[in-house]
């Protein structure tokens, strides 16, 4: 049987492959999982774990360290992304459609374009008020409104703030933002 050249390197290179894995294996100084010695990891809900390290941080969901208010904040978020992700499926499936027309998979695209437009002024929204000490915040961006809600009782001065912030990251009218703060 005669061997010739792409079965050579197919076998060198399965060779060095395997002493890679073996020199890794030895070097990493443990033979033990990554994972706990006969612990419960399963009631260990939000554990995280780097690899090859002892280290194990778990999560809280203490509400009096986060607050309910958080809670309704982060729930808010995720419900905005969440209906992201669906209409996303919804553009994606006429993108892939190949009897879809040209003129459905350019609106398609626009339309993307413009969700993705506004998820970054609404992330921009949502850090500047942060950084101006509005520590709780979402905001909903369309082309033609923004509404903004906001932790804590506003005062004039506060709608101000973050009317000026939202007009600058969209370029909306006054007319065209709602501010709701929260009590």
């Amino acid at each position: 049987m005669k061997f010739g050249r792409k079965q050579l390197v197919l076998a060198s290179l399965v060779l060095a492959l395997g002493a890679a894995v073996y020199l890794n294996w030895q070097f990493a100084g443990t033979n033990k999982l990554p994972i706990g010695e006969g612990e419960d990891t399963s009631s260990q809900l939000g554990a995280a774990q780097l690899v090859n390290n002892a280290y194990v941080e778990t999560v809280s969901d203490d509400l009096q360290a986060t607050g309910a208010g958080a809670d309704q904040f982060a729930e808010a978020r995720l419900n905005r992304q969440n209906s992201r992700d669906e209409a996303m499926e919804l553009l994606d499936g006429v993108l892939a459609d190949v009897d879809a027309d040209s003129e459905a998979k350019q609106a398609a695209v626009e339309e993307a374009s413009a969700m993705a437009q506004n998820i970054l002024k609404e992330t921009n929204v949502e850090n500047l008020l942060k950084a101006k000490g509005y520590e709780e915040s979402v905001a909903y961006i369309t082309a033609e409104e923004c509404s903004v809600v906001v932790a804590g009782d506003l005062q004039e001065a506060d709608m101000l703030i973050v009317q000026e912030i939202v007009t600058q990251q969209t370029g909306l009218t006054a007319e065209n933002i709602k501010i709701i703060g929260t009590k």
